[in-house]
Formats: C-alpha cells, structure tokens, sequence
C-alpha cells in the first residue's frame, strides 16, 4: 500500500515565509530562489520533519 503524505505548511517564496499548521510561521533567512522548485520543497520538508514540526508523511508545498 501506499504511503499517503499530507500537505502540512506552506512556503512562500516572494516572503521566504513557512507557515506550518495555523499557529507557526519561520522567516527562511537562507536565499533558496537559486534552487530549483524541487530541491527547494525537499530541503524544506527535511528541515521540519527533523524539527518535529510536521509528520513524518508531512510535506511542505510552495506558492
């Protein structure tokens, strides 16, 4: 079966802001706009996976 991931923050690359759940925001001060879409998301949802600040079937989605 496969594993379900669930949206659970959003990234905002024109403020470089991540919001995760309704009570959580980060201001991401490392420059990320020279990374590709992918690479960006990746490192992101590592990032708060290894904080505990999402599941581990948790993603992190861009807009």
């Amino acid at each position: 079966m496969a594993k379900t991931e669930y949206v659970q923050g959003i990234f905002d690359c024109a403020s470089s802001i991540l919001t995760i759940g309704t009570n959580k925001a980060f201001h991401i001060r490392e420059d990320l706009s020279r990374m590709d879409s992918y690479d960006r998301i990746e490192k992101l949802t590592t990032w708060a996976r290894q904080k505990s600040l999402i599941t581990q079937n948790g993603l992190i989605a861009e807009i």
